[in-house]
């Protein structure tokens, strides 16, 4: 009987870590795909006439995406490019934002 009963605690236990690594899990799986997307973003950047980029917006999904471009930053000639990431899960919204640096 006892042995029952502490078999019963170590399940419970062992089935709520298993609750804990499937959210993990997923949320890794959601920076992942952000970071994807954002890594996407700015490498078309790179490859755009000095120009030709702005500031823009967009969604992927369930993410939308936000590029900030700030001129003659740090420095004249040089555009400090931002891509920010939102998407939402469950009641929160997370976000992630890379930045890269292009030159005319």
């Amino acid at each position: 009987m006892i042995a029952t009963v502490v078999l019963g605690v170590g399940l419970l236990a062992i089935a709520g870590m298993q609750i804990s690594a499937i959210k993990g899990n997923s949320r890794a799986s959601d920076i992942t795909k952000a970071t994807a997307l954002i890594e996407d973003k700015l490498s078309g950047y790179k490859g755009m006439a000095y120009d030709d980029i702005d500031d823009e917006q967009g969604v992927d999904g369930v993410f939308s995406w936000t590029t900030t471009v700030d001129s003659n930053s740090p420095v004249n000639g040089l555009k400090t490019i931002t891509v920010k990431s939102s998407w939402s899960s469950g009641e929160r919204t997370h976000s992630l934002s890379f930045a890269t640096i292009v030159s005319k």
